[in-house]
């Protein structure tokens, strides 16, 4: 149907919600998901947990995708509620057009979280395996590079196959602060 000044008319409630890639301000993930779900959207940052890297690093669960969030909602009608939110920089664009994800993605994210909340890496759900190359992340023995030779008594430490002047040591070390080197 053709208006007489050559204007389409758009039914903005049969436009159905999508989910908008979002841009955060630096480190305001989680604030933007606070304002923008009492916007009447529905945001949605995976979490992710890792080994810290420094002693000072956050311990708990960090920004799986880090200065980016996902946000559902009509783009029409909510564009500008998520524009102009605390925490958001701008909805991710290409060429004009608004970023989108699939919902099967944002659903096998989820599924990855299950019920912990967060996303966990393979090393640390199922283990290291014995042989893989590992990382110390911090300690005394930070960034050094060794061979895993399994987990101690209550999987709290593990033996670490490391290579001191020459000669090769084996060192126990928390697990906590291995991270597994990825070729």
């Amino acid at each position: 149907m053709k208006c007489n000044s050559g204007i389409f008319p758009v039914d903005v409630e049969s436009v159905p919600d999508q989910w908008l890639v979002v841009r955060t301000k630096p480190r305001q993930e989680r604030v933007a998901v606070c304002h923008l779900s009492q916007r009447e959207v529905e945001p949605y940052c995976p979490l992710f947990l890792e080994p810290p890297w420094h002693q000072r690093a956050p311990k708990g669960p960090t920004p799986l995708f880090t200065g980016y969030i996902f946000v559902r909602c009509n783009p029409i009608l909510q564009l500008n509620a998520v524009s102009y939110c605390p925490g958001v920089l701008h909805p991710v664009r290409f060429n004009r057009e608004v970023a989108t994800v699939d919902q099967e993605i944002i659903d096998a994210l989820k599924a990855r979280e299950a019920a912990r909340g967060h996303v966990v890496p393979t090393e640390l759900e199922l283990g290291i395996e014995n042989g893989r190359k590992v990382r110390v992340m911090a300690g005394p023995l930070k960034d050094m590079e060794g061979v895993f030779r399994g987990y101690l008594r209550g999987g709290q430490r593990a033996r670490v196959l490391m290579e001191f002047l020459r000669q090769r040591s084996l060192v126990e070390v928390d697990t906590e602060l291995l991270a597994v080197v990825r070729a």
